[in-house]
């Protein structure tokens, strides 16, 4: 079964922004993007799937490139990942609101296992991923992401910049060397770009931000229980502005890459 892009879609600005973003990975991996829509009673379905229909129908025409419109009914979050493995997605991307709506992100992302989020609040800036900034700590769980740093750049030939926090705690210390080591020797095997860059734990996310400004990346890598904790964790109102500019992939430490093909 082919697979698809995934847009949960809500007919805000911020899932037109995800559109675009979809848009724009789509049509190097050239998988259909899929926007779905779901309503409460399927009474309503028809109603809306004109709506949808529309602006599927105008971006696919714009664009030259495949969009299909889904309306379904049924609860939000079950219907969603319902329908995501039923499409055979291998990616979702979905316009958010912020800390408005940071617990409904969470509840959806945690219910796809094996299929990663990017959450997008503004519209896309260049159009590529030339830069991904992916921060690490110690929780091997968290090497799943580095095999989405290899396969986007399998796309966008990316500079990775690579962000830790540098603690006194020989534990911690030792875990994040470890996976720094992994990821450095994946990128290195297969010629990827990347820079190191060691930054103060204490107030790390705003540290990470801090850096972010400084280097304008397209794409940040968090696992998806580190998503919602640094968020929460900025505290400088630049920051906060900034979190909303830079497009955030969440993945689940189950997250399946091996479905895309060419990683084993």
């Amino acid at each position: 079964m082919e697979k698809c892009i995934l847009v949960p879609f809500d007919f805000s600005n911020e899932a037109n922004f995800a559109l675009d973003h979809a848009f724009e990975l789509g049509k190097i991996a050239k998988f259909p993007i899929h926007l779905l829509y779901v309503v409460n009673n399927e009474k309503q379905i028809e109603e809306w799937q004109v709506e949808l229909h529309k602006i599927a129908a105008t971006f696919s025409k714009k664009n030259d490139y495949p969009v299909k419109a889904v309306v379904k009914a049924g609860n939000l979050f079950e219907t969603i990942y319902e329908y995501g493995i039923e499409a055979n997605a291998y990616l979702a991307i979905m316009g958010t609101h912020g800390l408005k709506t940071i617990n409904k992100a969470m509840k959806i992302i945690k219910k796809f296992v094996k299929i990663p989020f990017i959450l997008v609040q503004k519209p896309i800036h260049f159009g590529e991923y030339d830069k991904i900034c992916v921060p690490i700590y110690g929780d091997k769980k968290m090497r799943a992401k580095f095999l989405w740093v290899k396969y986007l750049n399998t796309l966008f030939e990316s500079t990775v910049y690579i962000v830790y926090p540098e603690t006194s705690d020989k534990g911690k210390k030792e875990a994040i060397n470890n996976n720094i080591m992994f990821a450095t020797s994946i990128f290195e095997r297969d010629a990827i770009d990347f820079e190191l860059k060691a930054l103060p734990e204490i107030n790390f996310a705003d540290q990470l931000y801090d850096y972010m400004s400084n280097i304008e990346p397209d794409v940040v890598l968090f696992m998806t229980d580190k998503y919602k904790k640094t968020i929460l964790e900025i505290n400088t109102a630049r920051n906060v502005l900034l979190s909303k500019e830079i497009p955030i992939m969440c993945v689940n430490p189950r997250t399946d890459i091996v479905k895309l093909g060419g990683f084993g």
